[in-house]
């Protein structure tokens, strides 16, 4: 179940008769708790061992310690290595985003449209500052203007966006040419 390979391990036992076993090495101190040789390069920490009184186990308890001490900062610096590698990754892809933006839509200006208006509306704003009713016809002229300058505009980005050349063909239309553009309002 666990999430780790299983690896092979070798027992040799050999009967040389007369009731003895001999076994390796390997065997001899993996029974005493001595991690193999053979898995010194693995990703898995070394087995912390249980504690004993005897001094040369606090010994070896205290070696198993620092080298799974070891093992664990090893580790950590691998982490913080990756996650300093995705964090810059990751910054340079919102640089790119913000650049693509900036691009797009920091560089558009817009001219002022239906300044007349404007004045004549703050004008007359001022001049009836207690009756501001007397000023609703120069704002609806004034809203109007807004209005047809926004469509102009949208209609001109459409245009700007969208290739007509083969459209006629396609798409027949009643009207041979397009409208023409509506006249700026002028009180």
């Amino acid at each position: 179940m666990g999430g780790s390979g299983s690896t092979t391990r070798r027992v040799v036992v050999e009967d040389a008769g007369d009731d003895v076993v001999k076994i390796s090495e390997a065997v001899v101190r993996r029974l005493k708790g001595i991690p193999d040789r053979d898995n010194a390069g693995s990703d898995v920490p070394p087995p912390i061992p249980s504690p004993t009184s005897r001094p040369d186990q606090r010994l070896y308890s205290q070696e198993i310690n620092q080298e799974v001490e070891d093992f664990y900062v090893q580790k950590l610096k691998e982490l913080q290595e990756r996650n300093a590698a995705l964090q810059k990754q990751t910054n340079d892809q919102f640089a790119k985003a913000v650049k693509e933006v900036e691009e797009k839509f920091v560089n558009y200006t817009a001219s002022p449209v239906c300044q007349d208006l404007q004045t004549k509306v703050l004008q007359c704003y001022q001049d009836n500052a207690n009756e501001v009713l007397n000023c609703s016809a120069i704002v609806n002229a004034f809203s109007t203007c807004v209005d047809r300058a926004r469509m102009a505009v949208t209609r001109h980005l459409v245009d700007a966006e969208l290739d007509y050349s083969d459209h006629h063909e396609r798409f027949p239309l009643k009207y041979t040419s397009r409208p023409p553009p509506l006249p700026e309002c002028r009180q």
